[in-house]
Parts: structure tokens; C-alpha cells; sequence
């Protein structure tokens, strides 16, 4: 699930060896962010409603360079920020699942749960207090048809919001 920026802050307690990050392209051109983020080597995406040639063959490429290196992908599946702080999680794109299905990958979900009490993202106010990280149990691919990836995003994302639910419920 994808709050907000302060995420991937959050992931970098668990970071893997050997992980990148496949995020939007126009995160490329931010002053900084984006040009460590490049140079570090992480995959930056065009993001469009139904895939293009274009769009197919970078991830087809990228899709090489994981296998090749065997790299671990980290990847945000709602595609975008959810700023609701809510404990709902926006729909997931399928692109993630296609890419894990291609590759083999096992998926390893993990949540993070940021109540509005610790960080506003709208006046940008950190409060003290707790945030909340929960992995999840392996989801295999291997073997799955590209047919079967529909029921492996629902899957996945009931699995995920059944155990934001328990989270929200439980108040710090």
C-alpha cells in the first residue's frame, strides 16, 4: 500500500540486498530525489492505461535486467499515492502481477499503515507516535498463466487489506 513519500523511508528498514524500485517516470525530473534515485539504478516507467509497444518492450527489458541480476523489484501496486489515510487501499494496477508472473517472482507483501495522528501530508506535520509494517506471506507465481493474473491481484489485495483492516482496528 502507498500513503506517501515517507514509505519507501519506511522500507528502508526491511530493504533488501539487491532491490530497486519501479516508479513513475516523472519522478525522474525531481531535484535530487530523482537523480539519486536514477543513479542508484532504479527502474523509472511511463505509466498509461493499457500497454503500449513502447511501454511492453521497457518492461520486457526490465524484466531481463531482474533475472539477469536476480534483483528484488518493489513496487507499489495502487500506482499511486493514497492520501486518504483511511486504512482503504486504492485498486491495484496489474502491471506489478504481470511482471512477477513473466518473471516467476514471488510476491512478498507488505504494509504500511501511517495514521493522519503522526503525519499530515497535507500541511506536512510530523507528530510523535507509531508506524505500523506488517510482511505478509509469500504469494508464488511460478507457474501461474498470464489468464491466471486477474485472480492473483485480488488475491493479493484481499490478503493485504484483510491485514490493514487489523491493523487500523488496532489504535496505537
Amino acid at each position: 500500500n502507498h500513503q506517501s513519500s515517507i514509505d519507501t523511508m519506511c522500507m528502508s528498514k526491511i530493504w533488501p540486498h539487491r532491490a530497486i524500485i519501479l516508479m513513475k517516470k516523472s519522478l525522474m525530473y525531481v531535484p535530487f530525489f530523482g537523480w539519486a534515485a536514477y543513479l542508484s539504478g532504479h527502474e523509472f516507467i511511463t505509466r498509461s492505461s493499457g500497454a503500449s509497444s513502447e511501454v511492453r518492450d521497457h518492461m520486457a527489458v526490465i524484466n531481463e535486467r531482474i533475472k539477469e541480476e536476480r534483483l528484488r523489484v518493489i513496487i507499489f501496486p495502487e500506482g499511486t499515492r493514497n492520501r486518504k489515510f483511511d486504512g482503504q487501499m486504492l485498486p491495484f494496477k496489474k502491471g506489478a502481477f504481470h511482471m512477477a508472473q513473466q518473471c516467476g517472482c514471488a510476491i512478498l507483501p507488505v504494509l504500511i499503515y501511517i495514521s493522519r495522528d503522526v503525519y499530515d501530508s497535507n500541511r506536512w506535520i510530523f507528530n510523535s507516535g507509531v508506524v505500523k509494517m506488517k510482511i505478509l506471506e509469500p504469494i508464488p507465481t511460478a507457474g501461474l498463466t498470464k489468464e491466471e493474473v486477474n485472480g492473483l491481484v485480488e488475491d493479493v489485495r484481499g490478503k493485504m487489506q484483510a491485514a490493514l483492516d487489523s491493523m487500523v482496528q488496532k489504535k496505537e
